[in-house]
């Protein structure tokens, strides 16, 4: 289970928000992964995530002292079991994929006219704009979430591409050693690529989860 959030820069307690829909999102996909991944009501799914995130945020609004749409965020998730995935995404930012050794666009970004302007979990129009796909992981390597900031580097908006450099991040990842070890090799590539790749082409914040099979 792998979720992440991109507090909206306007809105005064954004970092609350984002925790409040990774917590809760976490929790719902994988409490309802098996309603997800195979149900046929798509509709009714995406009314559950929403209603649940936005209910979690009616919560924290409260216990912070202030308004729901003080905690406006994205929201990337990527669920999966041994054979099966669920993806959830509302907002900007980009999930891909890698299957068969290619690079693939899960869910690209939600913009308005402006690249600056997007679907929060607090909008009104966050159920039907939400994105929800599902499929079987035969053939699929990894996954790669990102925020607005980081897909500045690494998505062509043009070409609906995403960069090489996501597939070596997913296959970095893959082959890191299940024992933890201090100052980890693969840590120190993660960090040469997004120092070389993605911080340069960014004033913005740079958020990126990986989730990859060994």
């Amino acid at each position: 289970m792998l979720c992440l959030a991109d507090g909206a820069g306007s809105a005064s307690h954004a970092e609350y928000g984002a925790q409040t829909v990774v917590d809760a999102g976490c929790a719902l996909l994988v409490d309802r992964f098996e309603e997800f991944s195979t149900g046929e009501d798509a509709a009714d799914a995406r009314e559950i995530i929403t209603r649940t995130l936005v209910s979690a945020l009616e919560d924290t609004a409260q216990r912070v002292g202030c308004e729901v749409l003080d905690l406006a965020s994205t929201f990337l998730a990527v669920a999966a079991s041994a054979d099966r995935f669920v993806v959830a995404h509302i907002g900007d930012g980009v999930i891909g994929y890698v299957k068969n050794g290619e690079m693939k666009v899960a869910s690209a970004p939600d913009n308005a006219e402006f690249a600056n302007e997007t679907t929060f979990v607090t909008s009104s129009a966050a159920a039907s704009s939400l994105r929800l796909f599902r499929g079987s992981l035969e053939a699929v390597s990894g996954f790669i979430l990102m925020s607005d900031g980081a897909s500045a580097s690494l998505f062509d908006q043009r070409a609906r591409t995403l960069a090489p450099a996501c597939a070596k991040l997913i296959s970095i990842v893959a082959s890191a050693p299940a024992r933890q070890s201090k100052n980890p090799e693969y840590k120190k590539r993660v960090k040469r690529v997004i120092d070389t790749q993605v911080r340069p082409a960014t004033k913005d914040d740079c958020a990126i989860g990986i989730l990859a099979s060994r």
